[in-house]
């Protein structure tokens, strides 16, 4: 009874607090038909180019009609192409003279053609997701010269056009170019252009290991009963397992010789030292005899017979770079691993804890494709080329040595590959455990520093990932930057701190509360080297989420909490519009409104370091939750 009158007090109460939030959230809501609109007005804003010059042929007419114009415009159907595609096809053409081939963007249409929706996004140029997939859609330009006149279709004149191109010559822009009624992919792994498997030489499987004998042994079982069609030598690599391991390591690797017919030798090599993953896998480089490398986690197991004859067939192509392989979690298709992205927030891996059960966003986790990037756990690359880039740059001693790596590559040159049409299972961190600590916290932030000072021009920026898909929070998740328009706007919130006047109750403190700071530091830090201004180093942003699980979020008031030496201070916290939650929480929780995004004005704080956390009050209820993370924001106003 007593639990009843207590319902029907607070009931208008918390339909005004739901009405409240229903308000915000159509406030803050973007569609991307007004979005889209606006953006192409920026983008073909001032005078339009003369496309006179241009001629149309629809991909059923491939063979059937001549090219006559200087750029020839080919089309699945010319009646969806956008109403200024040609501008802006031949805007390219004119601001870059060395430009063969141009391609772009697509969405559809609702059915009355009213409002657009459902956008594709087009990497940049990715000539091995080409040979999988005709990832250019329903509109590509060509120059008249380079057009074959023996292609079969448009999928063949393209990628006979394209041999041997780089990305200065085939360029995508920015901008869509044809309306679709409903998504239609062409020529998904029509198998036609898969590269051919010569003689490819042998490959060396480098494996770090250290005091892991049981996890090294289910890696080398599985490989050596498993592993066909390529030569392979084992080198194992051990930092300094104890002297009990060491004997039961080497015995597994004694064991491995001889169990399979193309593993010509396993060797061990010990020699102790601090863990330096750099200088480890270097030092088992040096000892290779293969004609590529391959660095592998010594926690993985091998799941497919055909996993390093896949590898090495794009591994040997003379513009590529590293190779990976998709990896999955222990016993499940839940993904781990499927190419490195990198965001504003860094390198991350999309798609991670995501079951392999379906196609994700324009076939990402379905084809061998084009990659930023791929993770050292399982990368393969020709030795000459590992040795004449300089291996891993043993400053990393830990963190983004694999990524680093990667980004050399793609600056020199090259494409890196990921392996989508093979898996291993990962058994992650099973080696060196997670990156949580304070201290390791501190550690990665700096090893992500050094990473961007050395590729300032990849700050941010990812050429297989769109400008317009989201960048700057941890959605593992493709979604569009047109949801996340506050990231840029005036909605982020200068906010004063206030000495708390109250006592951190320990009964507060509960797992219920979950907080996820996607950025904490200097504005500088989150800015990168190429954006931040005058004083950016030390003014803080602090963005993220933070909900009650299990609750209904619109009832609680969210406030951050800076604890240091000097006491605990209280930031009013905004509430914006965070689609991604509404995705991955149920939608009773009212979750989607749980993100914030402010610059604490911290002049009048001492200087120090304070831990961040977070305090959820309940709106209708008594109820009070408490949570510190490990992150921590140094200020300094002096």
């Amino acid at each position: 009874m007593l639990d009843r009158i207590k319902h029907l007090i607070k009931a208008p109460r918390i339909s005004q607090l739901n009405r409240r939030y229903k308000q915000e959230l159509d406030r803050q809501y973007v569609s991307y038909d007004s979005w889209i609109r606006q953006k192409e007005l920026e983008y073909l804003a001032g005078t339009l180019p003369n496309t006179n010059d241009v001629q149309v042929i629809e991909y059923c007419d491939v063979m059937k009609e001549k090219p006559a114009a200087d750029v020839v415009l080919y089309t699945l159907d010319r009646h969806k192409l956008s109403m200024r595609a040609l501008h802006a096809v031949i805007s390219v053409f004119n601001e870059y003279p060395e430009t063969m081939v141009v391609y772009g963007d697509e969405d559809e249409y609702n059915s009355n053609r009213t409002i657009r929706m459902n956008p594709i996004y087009r990497p940049d140029w990715s000539p091995d997701t080409l040979r999988n997939y005709f990832y250019m859609g329903n509109v590509v330009a060509l120059k008249k010269d380079i057009i074959p006149t023996d292609a079969a279709d448009i999928y063949e004149l393209v990628i006979k056009a394209t041999e041997g191109m780089n990305s200065a010559q085939v360029r995508h822009v920015d901008y869509v170019l044809y309306h679709n009624d409903y998504s239609k992919s062409l020529y998904v792994n029509d198998g036609r252009f898969d590269y051919i498997n010569d003689d490819l030489g042998m490959v060396s499987i480098v494996i770090p290991s250290k005091d892991n004998p049981d996890i090294l042994k289910q890696l080398l079982v599985s490989m050596v009963k498993l592993t066909t069609g390529v030569p392979f030598e084992i080198i194992v690599i051990d930092n300094g397992s104890n002297d009990e391991n060491k004997i039961k390591i080497k015995s597994v690797i004694d064991e491995t010789n001889g169990k399979n017919e193309y593993l010509k030798d396993a060797k061990y090599i010990y020699e102790p030292q601090e863990f330096n993953f750099s200088r480890i896998c270097n030092r088992g480089v040096a000892s290779a005899n293969g004609r590529f490398v391959l660095l592998l986690n010594d926690d993985m197991e091998i799941r497919d017979s055909k996993w390093l004859l896949k590898m090495t067939k794009y591994a040997s192509r003379e513009h590529v770079g590293a190779v990976g392989a998709k990896l999955y979690y222990p016993d499940s298709k839940m993904i781990q691993h499927c190419g490195i992205t990198n965001l504003r927030l860094g390198p991350v891996h999309k798609l991670q804890y995501k079951p392999d059960d379906h196609i994700y966003y324009d076939h990402v986790n379905d084809i061998d494709r084009n990659v930023l990037g791929v993770t050292g756990a399982c990368l393969m690359m020709r030795k000459e080329l590992y040795d004449s880039i300089g291996g891993l740059d043993e400053e990393f001693k830990v963190a983004f040595n694999d990524v680093d790596l990667c980004y050399s590559l793609y600056e020199a040159g090259y494409h890196n590959v990921v392996v989508n049409s093979t898996h291993l299972w990962h058994y992650e961190s099973l080696s060196r455990g997670d990156d949580e600590s304070k201290e390791k916290l501190n550690r990665l932030k700096g090893e992500r520093i050094r990473l961007y000072e050395k590729h300032p021009d990849l700050y941010g920026k990812d050429p297989y990932y769109h400008d317009y898909l989201t960048s700057d929070i941890l959605d593992s998740n493709y979604t569009y930057a047109y949801e996340y328009e506050y990231e840029n706007s005036s909605l982020t919130k200068v906010s004063k701190p206030k000495k708390i006047g109250y006592t951190i109750k320990p009964e507060w403190e509960n797992q219920c509360l979950i907080i996820s700071l996607e950025q904490c530091g200097s504005l500088e830090y989150w800015l990168g080297p190429r954006e931040a201004g005058v004083g950016d180093g030390s003014t803080i942003y602090i963005g993220g989420y933070s909900f009650v699980a299990g609750s209904d979020n619109a009832c609680f008031d969210f406030k951050i909490l800076l604890k240091g030496q000097s006491g605990i201070y209280e930031l009013e916290c905004n509430k914006l519009y965070r689609p991604d939650l509404e995705i991955n929480l149920d939608t009773d929780e009212n979750a989607v409104l749980c993100g914030f995004s402010l610059k604490p004005d911290t002049k009048a704080m001492p200087d120090g370091d304070y831990q961040v956390g977070v305090i959820a009050r309940g709106l209708a209820s008594r109820l009070v939750l408490c949570r510190f993370t490990n992150r921590y924001i140094n200020i300094k106003n002096n």
